[in-house]
């Protein structure tokens, strides 16, 4: 979803827009289907059998689910903001003109043009983090767009990383975080990492920044942070792991033996 965004807002041509921002549509109401079906598997797990829970799950309807299942798996309502959710209901509705239309078609990508795509974002990203509020977990770096990319030879991966990786990652990015002491870095996840006022203070500044985290000359195999994670410059970049890398960092080892 994030990648399809990104490409619909720097897209040249209206054509183009219209294909990215169609994807991004699909990806983030299905992101969205995802999470929740997630949760209520759980929280079924333990009175339903695999066949009636699968059954269970197909039956509901996204936007019922969105906003009936929160209370339930919660007892509480999301502090979601009105017009999250209608803007929610929104790209449902266009999504749904644009796969199963009706009309000729003019007026459903007329709606479609009409869409920010960096509103897609941060919608199904509130709804998300909204939720680990209300639960009081941490929600996923991931939110942000950013991914791990798993440096190897001539090839590239993108692997998930936990959250005290992701601290050290902002550090190195700029970040002021005291990921050396743990109680401290743990609350400081804890401020920013478990409410959407902390998910927006942290975007602001990665969507500010033009770099990816830093490459370490001692650790070449390590992951690296990457705003840009579909690019093939960042494959190159993030995802590479050079000869003259791994021969600089034998090299350093071996003066510090």
């Amino acid at each position: 979803m994030f990648r399809e965004a990104i490409t619909a807002k720097e897209a040249k041509t209206e054509i183009e827009k219209s294909h990215h921002l169609t994807a991004s549509l699909y990806f983030g109401i299905a992101a969205l289907e995802a999470f929740l079906n997630q949760k209520m598997r759980v929280h079924l797990s333990s009175s339903k059998t695999d066949d009636e829970i699968y059954v269970f799950l197909r039956k509901g309807k996204i936007m019922a689910k969105l906003q009936k299942w929160p209370d339930e798996l919660l007892s509480k309502s999301l502090a979601l903001k009105k017009e999250t959710l209608e803007l929610i209901r929104f790209f449902n509705d266009v999504r749904g003109d644009l796969t199963h239309p009706k009309s000729r078609g003019h007026d459903i990508y007329q709606k479609l043009e009409t869409v920010d795509p960096i509103s897609v974002i941060v919608s199904v990203a509130e709804y998300i983090v909204r939720f680990h509020e209300a639960q009081g977990t941490i929600f996923p770096y991931w939110l942000f767009g950013w991914n791990y990319l798993n440096p190897r030879p001539n090839m590239h991966e993108i692997i998930l990383d936990n959250d005290q990786q992701f601290s050290f990652s902002l550090v190195a990015l700029g970040f002021q975080i005291p990921v050396a002491a743990y109680p401290q870095a743990g609350e400081w996840r804890k401020r920013y990492m478990t409410n959407f006022e902390g998910y927006m203070k942290i975007k602001d500044v990665l969507c500010g920044l033009d770099h990816c985290e830093p490459k370490y000359d001692r650790f070449p195999f390590k992951p690296i942070l990457c705003r840009r994670w579909w690019t093939v410059e960042h494959h190159r970049s993030c995802g590479n792991v050079t000869k003259e890398s791994i021969e600089n960092a034998h090299k350093y080892d071996a003066e510090r033996r």
